[in-house]
């Protein structure tokens, strides 16, 4: 447990919106992100008139991320590093706690930081 935690977040334009002619109306969405040491935890795509995506490792594997802290280069991007209060405030508004919760209880979600923290809470 004694690995780095970072939290993560930066802004997309959908795929289909990015070629639009009215650059102004294109519609922006958050993707977030927690490292464990190198690897990816959590992960949230808030995506504009959407319903949140939130995914969590074990479970969300082939959805998720696959590259390493280092390998995405968001700790050398100027401004993408958030809080941990900030993600999590976004995460439990988002519905991840549950989601979480659930996973562990399943046995699917990965042994991380953010499930031991969880597991912690309700023992």
């Amino acid at each position: 447990m004694n690995r780095q935690q970072r939290y993560f977040r930066i802004p997309f334009i959908r795929p289909g919106d990015q070629y639009k002619d009215n650059p102004g109306g294109q519609k922006k969405g958050w993707w977030y992100a927690h490292f464990d040491g190198p690897w990816i935890a959590r992960q949230m795509e808030l995506h504009p008139d959407k319903h949140p995506i939130v995914l969590v490792a074990g479970k969300d594997d082939m959805e998720m991320c696959e590259l390493s802290l280092e390998e995405t280069g968001l700790s050398r991007k100027r401004g993408a590093e958030v809080l941990p209060r900030q993600f999590e405030e976004i995460w439990d508004r988002c519905g991840g706690t549950r989601y979480l919760r659930g996973a562990i209880e399943s046995r699917q979600a990965r042994p991380t930081y953010a499930t031991a923290m969880l597991q912690s809470l309700y023992k």
